[in-house]
């Protein structure tokens, strides 16, 4: 209820800074009769600024209780921002580096809300659409608009798109991006392998390739957090909470991890048996052993070989 309080208070001294009352009688006089009849609620929605109402707007799509009901709330508010407040957007756009302190900045946020709504309930054209409008309007990418790209076009097997969008986050050396460059890679090495097949017929090449740039790059992102590719071939991963927080190289890091990229690796059974393969070829050391099996204690322990095999061999026909 405190926060609640500090909420509306906030709201009120918004309102009558817009107002710019001349003498604190009358910014009296103009609450009680504008209060007088009304719900706190309604009070504020009849009376918030543009700036206020955008940021109500946004506060109600983001604790909606469905993506359904919240694309609406981000799509009303994106609607009134753009009908209300288009030269502080603009403005905005021009100047990226002011949308972090702007008083606009839940627009941002509702754009970005809206995508990952469509993407939730399986339009994936539209998020695409939607991200691309995100990091038009902010293209130093405060809220990971390019990432999101990186994973659509991922998914729709664009892989040179996905390179696009994967070069864009060079200078990040994160977890998750260190396996999205091991995976994309790995990808077109495959993609290649499967031309070089078409054209000579070589079904031994075609069975036997191997890529160096994409082992190396797997094996810094196991060298970064071993635990990603063990927890994303365990069948009853999904079954963990996401953690809120975690630290580099933690158990907590690699559940975070692959809850963020899973999609990606399971809808390829090849690129998820590499991954295993490799990962097995780093054992780990005590420290993160004894990790690693108090993350299992979570799960339950170890898979049995029939559970991993069935799991597996679910992997490889949906892939199929």
């Amino acid at each position: 209820m405190a926060e609640q309080i500090e909420q509306w208070l906030k709201h009120l001294d918004a309102i009558l800074e817009h107002h710019q009352f001349e003498t604190a009688e009358e910014a009296e006089a103009w609450l009680r009769e504008q209060s007088q009849h009304r719900t706190i609620e309604e009070f504020f929605t009849t009376c918030a600024t543009p700036a206020l109402r955008l940021e109500m707007e946004w506060r109600r799509a983001e604790e909606a209780a469905d993506p359904e009901t919240a694309l609406r709330g981000y799509e009303a508010a994106i609607c009134h921002a753009e009908e209300t407040l288009g030269a502080e957007i603009d403005a905005a756009r021009r100047e990226p580096a002011t949308w972090s302190e702007s008083k606009i900045r839940p627009y941002l946020c509702c754009l970005f809300g809206r995508a990952a709504c469509q993407e939730m309930v399986g339009e994936l054209g539209a998020a695409e659409m939607s991200y691309q409008q995100v990091w038009n309007a902010d293209p130093l990418d405060s809220l990971g608009a390019a990432e999101k790209m990186f994973s659509l076009c991922l998914t729709d097997g664009r892989l040179a798109d996905a390179r696009v969008w994967l070069d864009r986050l060079a200078d990040d050396a994160s977890t998750t991006l260190c396996y999205h460059r091991a995976l994309l890679r790995f990808l077109e090495a495959a993609d290649a392998a499967e031309q070089a097949y078409q054209e000579t017929g070589d079904l031994e090449a075609a069975q036997s390739w191997q890529d160096a740039e994409a082992n190396g790059l797997l094996d810094r992102a196991l060298r970064r957090n071993p635990y990603v590719a063990r927890i994303m071939a365990h069948p009853r991963a999904f079954e963990l909470d996401c953690p809120s927080q975690a630290g580099e190289g933690s158990t907590e890091e690699a559940v975070q991890v692959m809850f963020a990229t899973a999609h990606l690796w399971l809808s390829d059974f090849l690129a998820l048996s590499w991954l295993i393969a490799r990962s097995k070829e780093v054992p780990l050391d005590d420290k993160h052993a004894a990790a690693w099996q108090r993350l299992l204690e979570k799960l339950g322990g170890e898979p049995s070989d029939e559970e991993r095999f069935a799991y597996l061999r679910q992997l490889e026909e949906m892939d199929g």
